[in-house]
């Protein structure tokens, strides 16, 4: 049994790939950095890093150029989903840090970690266009599987380190800009990967999630006043009325014209 799936994303680059299959495959290499999980079943398979199995919800990795093979369980198919990153854009996002990036475990056995993978491939395989979220989603994933070492940061006294609070400024003062990941890191005076996880260690959530919750307050409090929603998702920060309804329906489960609906007379 053998069933694929490969379909392009919204990001130039990346390709999601979806394999049902009992079939063992020979020693080969892939010209892109490869990550994913799998969904169910297991497979064994060798690697230039080890001999490793793999069951279902472990992250699974592979680099550009890295031999390896992937040996079946006949009659009992096998399914793993992986994101293939050409080299040029895993190379972009680890480059702010000084450092390319290597995935030095072939197999991860951490639900924490598989949970994260799968809800970037989840975004990646649906018609989301935020292109703000589906980086970060990308990011957190790649992090945590080829994380940096965690460093300690002094905090002011409303819990905050101070690279944070630049960042929790920057989103105060200017969320109705065309804000990403990059202008987080300026702020913060570091790569994109040590904000998003220093930030979501502090605040409890990524920054560009965060920056879409306060877009969401803003554009709530707007059509309350009475402005018109079309008026209020450009005021907010949204690129249109479109985008701030999926914010909204993600955020509150209600639509904006709900809430212009619930305005006090």
């Amino acid at each position: 049994m053998h069933q694929s799936t490969k379909h392009a994303t919204a990001v130039p680059g990346v390709e999601v790939i979806s394999i049902i299959s009992d079939r063992s495959f020979p020693r080969h290499t892939h010209d892109e950095f490869g990550i994913g999980y799998i969904v169910r079943g297991g497979q064994e398979s060798w690697s230039g890093r080890g001999m490793v199995e793999a069951s279902a919800g472990d992250v699974i990795t592979v680099n550009p150029g890295e031999l390896h093979d992937g040996l079946g369980r006949k009659g009992a198919p096998r399914h793993w989903r992986m994101l293939f990153f050409a080299p040029e854009i895993i190379n972009r996002f680890a480059a702010s840090s000084g450092q390319g990036l290597e995935f030095t475990s072939p197999v991860v056995q951490d639900r924490v970690k598989s949970r994260a993978v799968a809800r970037a491939i989840d975004a990646l395989s649906t018609e989301e266009r935020d292109d703000g979220y589906l980086e970060e989603l990308l990011i957190s994933a790649l992090q945590d599987v080829a994380a940096e070492p965690a460093h300690t940061y002094r905090r002011d006294e409303g819990g905050y380190s101070r690279a944070v609070r630049r960042v929790l400024d920057k989103i105060g003062c200017e969320a109705a800009a065309p804000l990403r990941l990059d202008d987080f890191a300026e702020a913060a005076g570091m790569s994109r990967f040590q904000i998003l996880r220093l930030f979501a260690r502090e605040v409890g959530t990524p920054p560009y999630s965060y920056l879409m919750q306060h877009r969401v307050k803003t554009a709530r409090r707007l059509i309350r006043s009475g402005m018109a929603l079309a008026e209020a998702a450009v005021a907010a920060g949204f690129s249109d009325q479109s985008h701030m309804t999926r914010a909204f329906v993600k955020q509150f489960g209600i639509t904006p014209g709900a809430c212009k609906a619930e305005r006090p007379k």
